[in-house]
């Protein structure tokens, strides 16, 4: 038979164990809900829509209140997390010529994104994200014309899958940017996404030691934009 003693210290060896175990097991739930900023929800078109007071077609501006983000997973030991950031310091303009979209370039500064951590946010400036100090804009041109006559001038909103140009880190690639477009009295309004892989980019994020935090290749670019005529 054991001892008193070495069996009490069996014992306590097997409670440490335990607790450990569930302490890493509850890991990443504390940390998504109880330390993580959660992300904010996809951008969306606003809700207070006016039928539209202006033709469709015109050169068109970007206005003040757009935005554009990005959303990605990282893995927290078994958990992935969502995180995401935004900015409002998107610029541009479109252009609308017989009902067809004829032209469309917008540009983001990515190095004013924010996401409520500012570790993390200083990582996605930096050589192992988009390396910002070197390329300081992200931009988004069309791709040829797109039919926009069926987008109804009474605000309700219309689904489109536009062909863009995406550029970041330098690297320029063809994606599909998946829209929805409303007329809103004087202003058109924008809400969509484009699904992407950061490695067609060059954006290649390190690997932690125990996969914490590591950032996951798929992504996605958000944006919501307003539209005012010149």
């Amino acid at each position: 038979m054991l001892p008193v003693n070495r069996k009490r210290w069996l014992v306590v060896v097997g409670l440490l164990a335990v607790l450990t175990l569930g302490a890493v097991a509850a890991a990443p739930w504390a940390y998504t809900r109880f330390v993580a900023e959660p992300p904010q929800p996809a951008l969306t078109l606003p809700s207070d829509t006016r039928p539209a007071s202006t033709g469709v077609d015109g050169a068109w501006t970007v206005q003040p209140g757009s935005q554009a983000g990005y959303r990605v997973q990282q893995q927290l030991l078994w958990e992935l997390v969502d995180v995401n950031g935004r900015t409002d310091a998107v610029t541009g303009a479109a252009e609308i010529t017989g009902s067809e979209l004829t032209s469309l370039e917008f540009t983001v500064d990515p190095a004013t994104m924010k996401s409520g951590s500012p570790g993390r946010d200083e990582k996605f400036r930096s050589a192992d994200a988009l390396e910002t100090a070197t390329f300081p804009t992200a931009t988004l041109t069309g791709n040829g014309p797109v039919d926009v006559s069926g987008v109804p001038a009474d605000g309700s909103p219309v689904r489109l899958e536009i062909p863009v140009t995406l550029t970041l880190k330098g690297v320029a690639r063809p994606a599909t940017a998946v829209a929805e477009i409303q007329r809103n009295g004087d202003r058109v309004d924008v809400a969509g996404a484009i699904a992407i892989r950061l490695p067609d980019f060059d954006v290649v994020p390190p690997k932690p030691a125990a996969s914490l935090l590591e950032v996951q290749p798929a992504a996605t670019i958000e944006f919501l934009v307003h539209l005012a005529k010149e």
